[in-house]
């Protein structure tokens, strides 16, 4: 019989696996910027709506709607946003832009494999 897989070690990996984007602020705080993959489900939803309004925004010029949806996006994803949150303000349109770009290409979702045996409803 085969040794029972803990819960633990598989969140462990998985914290591993689709690692959160380390930033250093300008106080010298560190926050992680976490990967869609390892927020709640019910923010999901949230992140893909800030980042519909973030593309809306800026195809359409409409640079105060999108610094407000990028930095409530950051906001989200970040483990500390009391610390994320005081410096947040201040920052420009091309920094957020910038960040945003590396949290995206460093915690994208990968795609399953296509040899990858997933049965759903099968029992």
């Amino acid at each position: 019989m085969p040794e029972s897989l803990p819960v633990a070690a598989l969140r462990a990996e998985a914290e591993t696996t689709y690692e959160v984007l380390p930033l250093t602020l300008e106080s010298g705080a560190a926050v992680w910027l976490r990967s869609t993959l390892m927020l709640a489900e019910a923010d999901y939803v949230v992140v893909e709506q800030l980042l519909e309004e973030i593309n809306a925004a800026s195809t359409d010029n409409r640079l105060t709607a999108a610094i407000g949806a990028m930095r409530r996006l950051l906001l989200l994803v970040a483990d500390d946003q009391a610390t994320l949150e005081s410096e947040l303000t201040t920052w420009p349109l091309g920094l957020l832009v910038n960040l945003i770009g590396r949290w995206q290409n460093g915690t994208q979702v990968p795609e399953v494999s296509s040899s990858a045996n997933l049965r759903v409803g099968a029992g």
